[in-house]
């Protein structure tokens, strides 16, 4: 089947009928804070480890199993059905019943009176986050032209690092509030844990997000490939498998990718999951000093980092070279490897939290350009089921292998609870020289797909 697209220019995107930037920085605002809170939803959980552990009587590695696989399974799975729908019809209706569905299961959250309970409602979680992003990074995707693009898909992305910082800030405020309290009485809920009242609060703001979300302005389909037998003419998305052997066809570019940005998500998902509790159970930091201090280094280090990505990679096009995008997250991976490693084996909190600081500003830089590198080389019906496989490839290994490959280092390998740094360290020294690898191999096939877009054949 040979494709042809109906836009212009080299990235297979239109160069008309773009919303206002009045109407296209409206919705990035709103879908910014609609990732942030997502965000917000999912990592509080981080700081919950010693009262849940404690609650339910549980391992490192159980409760890693709620952090990375509960979640992380339902939502990539649940991710290739909903981005699939992103293609086809209204996004923002789609990202509305996301955020009121991962609503509901953060509250239930908050009510589960089991391990078991805890874990399915993280689960739901999962499914109702799954919506998002493919939806969202298609409506950025058309709503700017493809030298804001970068700009306004690395805003987005800052949602995982101010999300994630604020919810270690928020949620160690939050936490020590309901700790303070002789008691904890909601009605139609009854007396809680300090923990859960914790999570009921962090769900509670989607309610009024989803409603702004139908406020937005859906933009126009851009880079779109039509097909030039009847069969498929005018479909608004392609068949899964269509999209599958179009992406098997380029496996050393998609497959490659994938799986580097893989390797990137489980040192940093690993990471963050587990450095809050390291703070506290190796130095004794509390709740509140936790979440305030590496919430604070997500928060601006890596937030800076993550808008810092574009400028960079714009550096490099303007440099002369076309493949920028991915160029720039492969040099970010190689000089993440060493204060990465040596950030928690620094032998005390304060010496941790100052190598962390460039520590995350480096290694978020390829958050934003990431997504871009591969909207740019894919067609518009394409790109929520790519999104999709893409979440589900990086969040099964990031959020799932990561999370619970650290856990298990610290039960398995080192048996003992005092050893998070070493595990820490372990997982870095191996996952970031990997990514590295893998992008400088896929750099000849990326240019190739750049000069292939806009003329799409599979």
């Amino acid at each position: 089947m040979t494709l042809e697209t109906t836009s212009v220019g080299s990235t297979g995107l239109a160069k008309d009928e773009y919303p206002s930037l009045t109407h296209a920085n409206y919705a990035l605002g709103l879908l910014f804070v609609t990732y942030l809170l997502s965000f917000l939803d999912r990592q509080v959980l981080t700081l919950l480890v010693g009262p849940i552990r404690e609650q339910f009587g549980l391992s490192d590695f159980q409760f890693s199993l709620l952090q990375g696989a509960a979640f992380a399974v339902t939502y990539t799975i649940a991710g290739i059905p909903l981005g699939r729908l992103a293609d086809r019809y209204s996004r923002r209706w789609i990202i509305a019943g996301s955020i009121f569905s991962w609503s509901v299961m953060t509250c239930a959250c908050g009510w589960a009176k089991s391990y078991s309970q805890l874990f399915l409602a993280r689960m739901g979680v999962g499914i109702g986050e799954a919506g998002l992003s493919p939806a969202a990074y298609s409506i950025i995707t058309d709503s700017y032209r493809p030298d804001h693009m970068g700009y306004a898909l690395s805003f987005y992305k800052m949602g995982v690092t101010v999300g994630g910082g604020l919810a270690l800030v928020l949620g160690g405020m939050i936490y020590d509030f309901y700790l303070a309290q002789p008691s904890i009485e909601w009605p139609l809920l009854g007396e809680l844990k300090p923990w859960q009242a914790t999570l009921i609060t962090a769900g509670l703001p989607g309610f009024v997000l989803c409603i702004l979300m139908g406020t937005i302005q859906e933009p126009s389909r851009k880079g779109v490939a039509i097909s030039k037998t009847s069969a498929m003419d005018g479909q608004k998305s392609f068949p899964f498998m269509t999209v599958i052997r179009f992406l098997w066809q380029r496996k050393r570019l998609y497959g490659v990718l994938f799986l580097g940005s893989s390797f990137l998500s489980i040192a940093n998902y690993g990471s963050a999951a587990w450095y809050p509790e390291m703070l506290a159970r190796n130095y004794g930091l509390s709740k509140s000093e936790t979440g305030s201090a590496f919430g604070m280094i997500y928060l601006i280090a890596g937030t800076i980092g993550v808008m810092a990505g574009p400028f960079l990679a714009s550096r490099l096009q303007r440099a002369g070279y076309a493949d920028a995008n991915v160029r720039t997250v492969l040099i970010a991976s190689i000089v993440s490897i060493l204060p990465a490693t040596l950030a928690p084996l620094m032998g005390s909190a304060e010496s941790t939290l100052l190598v962390l600081w460039p520590t995350v500003f480096i290694s978020m830089t390829y958050l934003g350009i990431m997504a871009v590198s591969f909207q740019l080389i894919t067609p518009n019906e394409m790109r929520g089921q790519t999104t999709a496989i893409y979440i589900f490839v990086t969040n099964i290994m990031g959020m799932a292998v990561g999370t619970s490959v650290l856990a298990g280092f610290t039960d398995f390998l080192f048996q003992d609870d005092l050893a998070l740094p070493y595990s820490i360290a372990a997982v870095n020294a191996v996952f970031y020289p990997l990514a590295a690898a893998l992008f400088w191999y896929c750099l000849p096939a990326y240019r190739a797909s750049l000069a292939e877009a806009g003329n799409w054949r599979v």
